[in-house]
């Protein structure tokens, strides 16, 4: 007996695939305002940066939003995935809607070891109060919790601050009322 093999086509779409392959070019704001960013290190508990260039990127808003997620989709440098959340923190300060939204592509860095990171995130999840960010902030600050670090800086002050905000929001606190039951 002969079996003759079968192919299968390939299910994809094309309307989705020029969005995969293209990429923008780089804002070149942004691009400058990473090179101006210096993290926090022993000798100084906060970032370094060109404050007048970040306003100006944030008083764009919205516009200003596809440029920060197209630098932080293609980064994995601590500096710059921190430039890139500031820079969305400041985008929700000047008054942006809808970064919420952002959770896509910025939930890559929920797990992050980098303490840097993880206060940009828990800053901006305190924000915008993204219900599937709430998982991910508890796993943070246990992390935390179990290995202590003092410095520069204690990232779960800013982490814990993030939960509170959760639980003190109606909506939240009754989304996760029965977890907070279950440990009870």
């Amino acid at each position: 007996m002969h079996i003759q093999p079968v192919v299968f086509k390939s299910f994809y779409s094309m309307s989705s695939t020029p969005a995969v392959s293209k990429r923008q070019e780089p804002c070149q704001m942004v691009e400058d305002f990473k090179k101006t960013f210096v993290l926090p290190d022993e000798k100084i508990n906060h970032a370094v940066f060109d404050e007048k260039l970040a306003q100006k990127i944030a008083s764009y808003k919205e516009k200003s939003v596809n440029p920060v997620l197209d630098m932080l989709k293609n980064t994995n440098d601590e500096k710059d995935i921190t430039a890139g959340l500031f820079l969305l923190n400041r985008i929700i300060d000047a008054g942006a809607k809808n970064v919420g939204d952002t959770y896509p592509v910025i939930s890559r860095f929920n797990y992050s070891k980098s303490h840097n990171v993880q206060v940009m995130l828990a800053g901006i999840y305190r924000k915008t109060l993204v219900p599937d960010a709430f998982g991910p902030l508890m796993t943070m600050f246990l992390k935390n919790s179990q290995n202590p670090v003092q410095i520069p800086f204690d990232p779960n002050e800013e982490v814990g601050g993030a939960i509170l905000e959760y639980l003190r929001n109606k909506n939240a606190s009754e989304a996760y009322g029965s977890i907070l039951q279950l440990r009870a």
